[in-house]
């Protein structure tokens, strides 16, 4: 059975977040290109894959794909194929870190729907609004979403930004939609 992102929102959480450690770096390069990567779906829902390096708690963005995917206004859905596809494009030294998508709207909670979506418990899940076309300062406004304790905790704004830091540095970007 296929949920619809507005079918069913989720319950909130059972237990409280617990602030992480963890910090992921992202060259502004990587955020531009995301941007893009997103707004040229139009009015449709895609998302976008950060990939990187791993050092020890901290990770730092290398590379942006986004995959064959289907696309609607109000969800997004990409098949195991399409992730192997994507995969294959990564060096084998690289692992995932991040998953993308975007929603119609200012509402950048997860959704049952999203939930289910999130390729990994072990990378964050942005969500960002108005199908990429955001307009605020980073990250306010984007929903940073952390797995913990059985649940994607939507990160309050302070924390996100202690999470998610831009830097410079270079990334390669691949579109195989």
């Amino acid at each position: 059975m296929q949920l619809d992102e507005f079918e069913e929102w989720r319950a909130p959480p059972t237990s409280p977040y617990v602030p992480g450690s963890m910090k992921l770096l992202v060259p502004r390069d990587a955020l531009h290109a995301t941007f893009q990567l997103l707004t040229v779906a139009g009015p449709l829902e895609s998302c976008v894959f950060w990939y990187g390096r791993r050092d020890g708690l901290n990770g730092t963005v290398t590379a942006v794909r986004a995959p064959a995917q289907h696309s609607t206004r109000f969800n997004y859905h990409v098949d195991e194929a399409a992730r192997s596809r994507m995969a294959a494009t990564i060096p084998d030294d690289l692992r995932p870190l991040a998953q993308i998508h975007s929603h119609p709207g200012h509402m950048v909670e997860h959704s049952r729907y999203d939930d289910a979506m999130v390729s990994s418990r072990r990378v964050l899940s942005l969500v960002f609004p108005h199908y990429g076309r955001v307009t605020s300062a980073w990250p306010l406004g984007i929903g940073v979403h952390e797995w913990q304790r059985d649940y994607w905790h939507l990160l309050a704004p302070d924390i996100a930004v202690r999470r998610v830091e831009l830097t410079s540095g270079q990334v390669s970007v691949g579109d195989l939609r």
